[in-house]
Formats: structure tokens, C-alpha cells, sequence
């Protein structure tokens, strides 16, 4: 079941629900997972090369099932208007998507290559 974590600026209640909804439809089309869990962390100072900096940087990271890197692409054209009609243009995304293999996630204590082989 893939995840997203997703480091914002502070926000509204509203405003990240917003954008949680946003990305999800995003990347759910292109992922065809079932379920998508998203994590919002909200951070007050951005720090670039060590020293705090004034813009707007939300940082999402993926781990889902392999897919082709067309399709990482859409994901992260797709997440990167959502963020920038939420949160306005000046705002950008970055994307780190993580190929995790069948093998090497776990759901209920158990892979889920072993659940698939049961």
C-alpha cells in the first residue's frame, strides 16, 4: 500500500486538507493502489544550505510498488500543480519516489510476497 510523506510550510486546517486531497488525486490514477496514506508534516523555517530562507518548499516522498519513470514524471507534473494551485505559484515541489519491491514491504507484520504466495 503506498504512502506519501509530505513536508509543507504551516498551514490552515482547511488548506492542508486541500492539498492532502490534491496530491492524493494526483498520484492515485497513476499508482492504481487501493489505498493511499498521506502524512503531513508542517515545518516553520525552511533551511537551505544551512541558513533559513523565506519561499515555500513542499517535499513529498512516495514509496510505493515499481513503476516506470513515465510514470513517476506524471505523478510529479500532476503534484506540482496541485501544490501550486493550492498554494499559489510561487510555491514548488520536489518528489522522491521510492521503489520499494513486493518483497520488501510489510503490512500486519508479514511482506506482502508472502501474503500474495499464500
Amino acid at each position: 500500500m503506498p504512502s506519501m510523506y509530505v513536508n509543507v510550510p504551516k498551514l490552515e486546517q482547511e488548506t492542508k486538507n486541500t492539498l492532502a486531497a490534491k496530491l492524493y488525486d494526483a498520484a492515485a490514477p497513476v499508482l492504481k493502489a487501493p489505498h493511499i496514506y498521506t502524512f503531513v508534516n508542517e515545518y516553520e523555517t525552511l533551511y537551505e544550505n544551512g541558513k533559513p530562507v523565506q519561499h515555500n518548499m513542499v517535499v513529498a516522498n512516495i514509496e510505493a510498488g515499481p513503476i516506470k519513470e513515465e510514470k513517476v514524471n506524471a505523478i510529479a507534473e500532476g503534484m506540482r500543480a496541485a501544490v501550486r494551485e493550492v498554494l499559489g505559484e510561487e510555491n514548488e515541489l520536489t518528489l522522491v519516489f521510492h521503489d520499494n519491491g513486493l518483497d520488501r514491504v510489510a503490512i500486519g507484520g508479514v511482506t506482502i510476497a508472502t501474503k500474495t504466495k499464500k
